[in-house]
């Protein structure tokens, strides 16, 4: 069996995972979903908040699991699985994004969220010195649109603003060889809209792509499609398990 480290995005932490973790641990897989410094319960302070440390975060989180690791990225999360598969050659057996970013070797994310057009998220913002926030009544209509109003309502509740300094940093080339990719496409995103997230698997050259007619929070809307969108990648990539302790 897999061990799935979910890593979640932007104003989230690890609470968004809670619909989608009973599903992969019900077929017998483990579990890691860490809060990324600054998100979350998680309080370091906004300024000491780097990409580095994030990846770090989920570098420990994956020590000590049994069977392959598979690090999943929502949303800003692209950014920091594919940081942490640049910095560590061999950590994982694969990477799956899930609506998220994919940058490229020295591209900053800023960069690459500014570009799209027809994304909501940022009408939605509210810029502070080193943190930028989502408000409050934009937020349902960007993340959570398929979602039932109390879902929605209660994650909208739990979002915290989010460190910029990590979403300013170029991302590193890889060390070594990159492991096996997968992406799960949303079709009624409003945050990262379905043209920009096709840019971005096409020029990466991710093969494997799945299309879920959801909202940009998959792991509510549509848990069920996309546990076994993760569940099937996993097996697929079993036979390649690195060692995650390294």
């Amino acid at each position: 069996m897999a061990t799935f480290v979910l890593v979640h995005g932007s104003w989230h932490g690890a609470w968004c995972w809670e619909a989608l973790t009973p599903h992969l641990k019900a077929q017998g897989h483990a579990v890691i979903a860490p809060d990324l410094p600054g998100h979350g319960s998680d309080r370091t302070p906004a300024w000491r908040v780097t990409l580095g440390g994030c990846v770090q975060r989920v570098v420990e989180a994956s020590r000590g699991a049994s069977g392959p690791v598979i690090l999943v990225g929502h949303s800003m999360g692209g950014l920091v699985i594919t940081e942490t598969a640049a910095r560590n050659p061999g950590l994982a057996a694969g990477l799956v994004y899930v609506c998220a970013f994919v940058p490229r070797p020295g591209e900053r994310l800023i960069q690459l969220a500014m570009t799209d057009q027809a994304s909501k998220t940022v009408a939605a913002m509210r810029r502070g010195l080193l943190t930028t926030g989502i408000r409050s009544e934009r937020a349902a209509e960007v993340f959570y649109g398929r979602c039932p109003p109390a879902v929605a309502g209660s994650a909208v509740s739990r979002l915290r603003a989010e460190p910029m300094l990590p979403l300013l940093q170029r991302v590193s080339q890889p060390a070594g060889p990159l492991p096996a990719r997968a992406y799960v496409e949303c079709s009624a995103d409003q945050a990262i809209s379905i043209g920009h997230q096709r840019m971005m698997h096409r020029r990466a050259g991710i093969e494997t792509v799945t299309t879920l007619d959801s909202d940009h929070s998959p792991f509510y809307s549509a848990a069920e499609a996309l546990v076994s969108r993760l569940v099937d990648q996993a097996r697929v990539w079993s036979s390649n398990s690195p060692d995650p302790a390294r």
